[in-house]
């Protein structure tokens, strides 16, 4: 059983977006959003940049689950396939995310996105290399 507790992502475009972490353990994460006028393009629909920065973020964290957040691993995308294959319906869409398999340095992972209906919005198919997890916050020495 986990004790992982859901909570608000916080940090850069992903606490922009109101990003909610869901579910999260090995392997796999979910994260929702509730959509407002922020999350819509000119047409006034769901933007499609919206729905690739959840999938990133949600694979993104399917791949480094640790519970001791001492020993967890940083990544970055290296690839990053999304298939928008229907609409949003309603105003929450939910990520989810699996590992499909991993190594010492990269990992794969897929994720689906659905609207709380349960109406397919997307599909995608990513790669992410591990890496220092502070290595991106380090100044460039610029």
């Amino acid at each position: 059983m986990s004790n992982f507790e859901a909570r608000d992502l916080t940090e850069g475009l992903n606490g922009v977006l109101g990003f909610h972490l869901v579910d999260w353990r090995d392997g796999f994460a979910k994260i929702a959003v509730d959509l407002d006028e922020r999350h819509k393009n000119r047409q006034g629909g769901l933007h499609g940049g919206v729905t690739a920065t959840l999938i990133d973020a949600t694979t993104g964290f399917c791949g480094v689950f640790e519970p001791d957040p001492e020993k967890r691993r940083g990544n970055v995308t290296v690839s990053l396939t999304t298939n928008f294959v229907g609409r949003a319906k309603t105003s929450t869409i939910i990520c989810t995310a699996k590992t499909v398999r991993a190594g010492r340095r990269i990992y794969f992972a897929s994720a689906e996105v659905h609207d709380s209906d349960g109406n397919l919005v997307a599909t995608a198919e990513a790669v992410y290399a591990y890496v220092d997890r502070d290595a991106q916050r380090k100044p460039s020495g610029k």
